[in-house]
């Protein structure tokens, strides 16, 4: 079965979160394959990710939290979270 654009980006967002199943995922790869425009989408969603991820580390390195942030047991905690959810 093929995937609508609009079905594949509703997965991309879910493999975001680790979400897919196998089905899924290979179903998702066949339909990149065939789909320039939401191959686009899924280097964008990359891209986006990713430049999260590092601002949030330089952030940190930095030492230029907001005033109003979280404690650092509950920073270590989300983060914890995150590396266990993380489908690397």
């Amino acid at each position: 079965m093929m995937y609508s654009c609009k079905q594949a980006t509703e997965l991309m967002s879910l493999s975001l979160d680790g979400k897919l199943s196998l089905y899924q995922r290979v179903a998702l790869k066949i339909h990149l394959l065939m789909c320039k425009f939401c191959t686009r989408c899924w280097k964008q969603l990359l891209f986006v990710r990713d430049a999260v991820h590092k601002c949030s580390e330089r952030a940190e390195e930095m030492d230029i939290m907001p005033e109003h942030s979280l404690s650092a047991e509950a920073c270590e905690r989300i983060k914890n979270a995150l590396k266990e959810e993380s489908p690397s």
